[in-house]
């Protein structure tokens, strides 16, 4: 569903260097209330499909190393839902994507080239599912922005739910209606982007309207930061593809993946790419 954009969303600032005015898109979810639980180059052949992580792109946290920010666990949990798992170390190719279901770029710290962009649009767009998960949002601004999906260039603050009196920890509480967040009473996020949907994209999870844009990190508001709802979940159904960016990557970290529903929107969100 499209969503209103507020006029105040005028002064939100991405790291596309685009100001976009009022009406242009949305950062807050459609009907924010609590929802109720419930071909060569792309799709793997299987129900389940094949599942590949990124590690060609200097991601700083990895799905196979132990540690509290690594992705340990949620990598585990696909494997035990019945999917194959594996990495991807090498440049994003049609070969390389051959037989996958579901690619994920999780933390990158080297950006996406245009080749391997174009790559994953045709790879979402003949059926394939593309998970981003950002730690820092330049690396992956250029790729989630072809499937309608704008990252800002500072972390938000928020007043509501803050986890250990800390501005940029916060629970996340506002859900649109949608199979990855069924079930969500909240998410914890641990300095989180901004995210903002065009097109047919759609915000699925956001803060408070009384967050704002840090755009100098002090964690405190001073005067003339943007104060509005931030999109923090945003997917789109692109061709015969699915898309979700999710703009902090640490509910998937092994330390905070058991922390409020981060769990239940992981696996959400692969139940929704094997639909």
């Amino acid at each position: 569903m499209k969503i209103g954009l507020k006029s105040r969303l005028a002064s939100f600032i991405f790291i596309a260097s685009f100001v976009f005015s009022a009406g242009t898109a949305s950062s807050t979810p459609a009907n924010a209330k609590k929802p109720s639980a419930g071909q060569d180059l792309t799709a793997g052949k299987s129900a389940s499909g094949k599942v590949v992580f990124d590690l060609s792109h200097s991601e700083i946290f990895s799905p196979v190393k132990k540690g509290p920010l690594h992705y340990t666990q949620f990598y585990d949990n696909i494997r035990k839902s019945g999917s194959e798992v594996s990495l991807n170390k090498k440049p994003i190719t049609p070969k390389a994507l051959e037989r996958v279901k579901t690619y994920i770029i999780a933390g990158p710290a080297q950006p996406i080239t245009k080749d391997e962009i174009e790559t994953l649009r045709n790879f979402v767009n003949n059926g394939g599912n593309l998970l981003l998960l950002l730690h820092i949002s330049g690396p992956v601004a250029p790729l989630s922005v072809e499937f309608g999906i704008v990252v800002s260039n500072f972390v938000i603050s928020d007043v509501a739910g803050n986890i250990n009196n800390k501005s940029q920890d916060f629970y996340v509480t506002s859900f649109a209606r949608h199979p990855v967040t069924a079930g969500l009473n909240k998410i914890a996020v641990y300095g989180t982007w901004g995210l903002m949907a065009e097109v047919n994209a759609e915000v699925l999870a956001g803060t408070s309207d009384k967050a704002w844009a840090d755009m100098n990190r002090n964690r405190e508001f001073d005067k003339d930061e943007p104060t509005q709802s931030f999109g923090v979940i945003a997917a789109n159904e692109y061709g015969k593809g699915k898309v979700v960016v999710v703009a902090d990557d640490a509910p998937f970290a092994n330390q905070f993946i058991g922390e409020a529903d981060n769990k239940k929107l992981a696996d959400n969100i692969i139940r929704w790419f094997k639909e």
